[in-house]
């Protein structure tokens, strides 16, 4: 065992203490703080709101939040699966599906709040969806393999596209009002001004 190196110092924690410690670099947000938020993104960015919504009330990546499908999502019992991320590739310049973070499948609980907000826009969606028509987008993704990598970039197509072949559907929570997914990094950036 001489050779064994421990690559991660395993911490002690004290299970009975009522100290708390927390990450300095991450503070939630205060509820004053998400009304003046909801309140900003209400003027500025509508579509973001349903993405801070979420993320607000589960703790999820940004990206998380973005790759959620409406398959994801049980209201009825009060979780979802973070399966995926959607990220912009900058190196590639594409939209791509790829893994979470720690690339692990998990479950997270929510509450009576995040269910309302989360049945009242799929309701909207599907009101949209028939308000546009055909003019309404619908998101895919496509499996691309390059120097033996493999690639999930997200596009979207509007119903008078004619779908390539290679494409598959995924129905995307976080959407603007066309249809089209949210990309994160437009929202983010809206944020953050």
């Amino acid at each position: 065992m001489q050779y064994v190196v421990l690559r991660k110092k395993s911490e002690d924690a004290d299970l009975f203490t009522d100290k708390v410690e927390t990450d300095s670099e991450t503070t939630p947000l205060t509820f004053r703080q998400y009304q003046e938020l909801m309140a900003y993104l209400e003027k500025k960015n509508k579509p973001a709101i349903l993405p801070v919504q979420i993320a607000c009330f589960t703790g999820l990546r940004l990206g998380e939040v973005c790759g959620l499908a409406w398959q994801d999502i049980n209201l009825d019992e009060q979780y979802l699966t973070v399966r995926r991320s959607v990220r912009y590739n900058g190196a590639r310049h594409k939209m791509e599906i790829g893994s979470t973070k720690r690339k692990k499948v998990r479950t997270v609980d929510f509450g009576d709040t995040l269910t309302r907000i989360l049945r009242k826009a799929k309701k909207e969606q599907h009101r949209q969806r028939l308000q546009c028509g055909q003019l309404y987008y619908l998101n895919y993704y496509k499996e691309v393999t390059e120097k033996n990598r493999v690639y999930y970039e997200l596009y979207h197509l509007d119903g008078t596209a004619e779908l390539p072949k290679d494409y598959t559907e995924i129905s995307l929570v976080c959407l603007r009002p066309d249809g089209a997914y949210e990309p994160q990094a437009r929202w983010v950036l809206s944020v953050g001004r």
